[in-house]
């Protein structure tokens, strides 16, 4: 798309698509009302964006961006909690928007394929957050859970809404809890100010 437009203008139309969604959900925000909340012409959305599923996903990605790519504290279980602290930290207001994006995904292909997209670069950020851990000597070499862990963090950011009843919610207590007890155990490495068990030792060890 055309990058003719100005800095201030793009944050507006982000906000208010954003609004929309929260208000409306995907399916019933369209680009018209975009344009008319914006002022904007549906034109310059499209050369902007392309479609509808473009828009929304840059939006809802836009109103608290993550930075995964800039952690790195050292250890593993410092970048892991800074990871859930990122992701607690919009839970409240991203959780309903992405569980409602996901259903709108069955009647939209596009939309999957934009998330996806839009999500790739935290998917390799937190990847890179596994190498360095393994660099350290902290992992074994290619852990077999660490292919898992974008899909054990997203269950763990939305489980508590869809399980915990109205109102409940991710949050950083809550996440890095997961991360000590589950992801940490499961990725080889041990939680903060615990010992790593030591190995198993077999009758014909010496």
């Amino acid at each position: 798309m055309t990058s003719r437009f100005p800095a201030e203008r793009r944050r507006e139309v982000l906000a208010a698509t954003r609004d929309l969604v929260a208000e409306r959900g995907y399916s019933s925000t369209t680009v018209e009302a975009v344009a008319a909340a914006t002022r904007t012409s549906k034109a310059t959305l499209y050369r902007q964006w392309g479609d509808k599923a473009a828009l929304v996903v840059e939006a809802v990605s836009a109103g608290s961006p993550l930075a995964i790519d800039r952690i790195d504290t050292g250890s593993l279980a410092g970048d892991l909690a800074a990871v859930v602290d990122q992701l607690a930290a919009r839970a409240a207001v991203d959780v309903p928007i992405v569980l409602g994006l996901a259903g709108a995904g069955q009647r939209d292909p596009a939309l999957p394929a934009a998330l996806s997209a839009r999500l790739l670069p935290q998917v390799e950020a937190l990847r890179a957050v596994v190498a360095r851990a393994v660099a350290r000597g902290e992992l074994p070499a290619d852990p077999p859970a660490a292919r898992h862990l974008p899909h054990l963090l997203a269950g763990a950011v939305v489980a508590p809404t869809l399980l915990d009843g109205p109102g409940a919610v991710a949050d950083a207590g809550y996440l890095r809890s997961v991360c000590d007890d589950v992801l940490l155990p499961a990725l080889g490495a041990s939680a903060p100010g615990v010992s790593a068990p030591p190995p198993v030792r077999r009758p014909h060890d010496r």
